[in-house]
């Protein structure tokens, strides 16, 4: 029940504040908006506002409801390069240059596309969050074998970094080191990470800004040598699959 309270009182925060502001720039501009139009820095701070209120929701309702994963084979960089797209503009706007490589090969794994899309989009708006006057937004992708094979997405900014009081909570509900943002998105985040048999973390470099570490598992079937070994078994004497490999 406290947890409840403390989430409605976010929300009902998070949602007054964006609303007063429309609202007041409505009612300044309402006595001429015939006449003139609403001037067009009004519209990009209502266009704002509004995003602000859509992030804010979506991130109370993913909170409130566990996600469906539907999981399909796919290629990380593919993802990764999805989710860059949508952050793009922002990145640009504010001087951020944003650097990803994809891996050779392809790292291929088992997941839910627009789930894991999301969870990288929440790193990133958090990573562009630190850096309103510009920086480089770094992900980088490293293959591992523990127990079973891995792949670990870091992504890294050249932020402040993750203040020492709130880094060991960053992944608990309603903590942000942020004046807006109701301090779930890191959660969901980690909960779609956990979901897919792999984990999220975080930690400051030396260097300076913070990195965000997500681990997960990867396929380790080869699905070239699956394809040509199922050819062979249904005609091991056809000559025209001695390239299938």
């Amino acid at each position: 029940m406290a947890a409840v309270g403390q989430l409605a009182a976010g929300v009902a925060h998070e949602l007054r504040n964006p609303l007063t502001a429309v609202k007041m720039l409505i009612e300044t501009s309402r006595e001429d908006l015939e006449a003139r139009g609403m001037p067009s820095e009004d519209l990009v701070i209502i266009g704002q506002e509004v995003h602000r209120l859509e992030r804010s929701l979506q991130s109370f309702l993913d909170f409130a409801r566990p996600p469906k994963m539907e999981r399909r084979r796919l290629d990380l960089a593919t993802v990764i390069d999805a989710a860059l797209a949508l952050i793009n503009g922002r990145a640009r706007k504010q001087r951020v240059q944003v650097r990803f490589t994809p891996p050779e090969p392809p790292v291929w794994l088992e997941a839910d596309a627009e789930h894991l899309r999301q969870l990288l989009i929440n790193v990133a708006m958090n990573a562009l969050d630190a850096m309103p006057q510009g920086g480089t937004l770094s992900v980088k992708v490293e293959l591992l074998m523990l127990d079973r094979p891995c792949v670990e997405v870091h992504v890294q900014d050249t932020g402040p970094g993750i203040a020492e009081a709130i880094l060991p909570r960053l992944f608990q509900p309603f903590v942000s080191g942020k004046e807006t943002g109701l301090g779930l998105g890191l959660v969901v985040s980690r909960r779609i990470a956990e979901e897919h048999g792999g984990n999220l973390w975080a930690m400051n470099q030396l260097q300076g800004g913070a990195c965000l570490i997500l681990r997960l598992p990867t396929e380790t079937r080869n699905p070239k040598s699956e394809i040509r070994n199922k050819l062979q078994t249904q005609n091991p004497n056809d000559p025209s699959l001695a390239g299938a490999s």
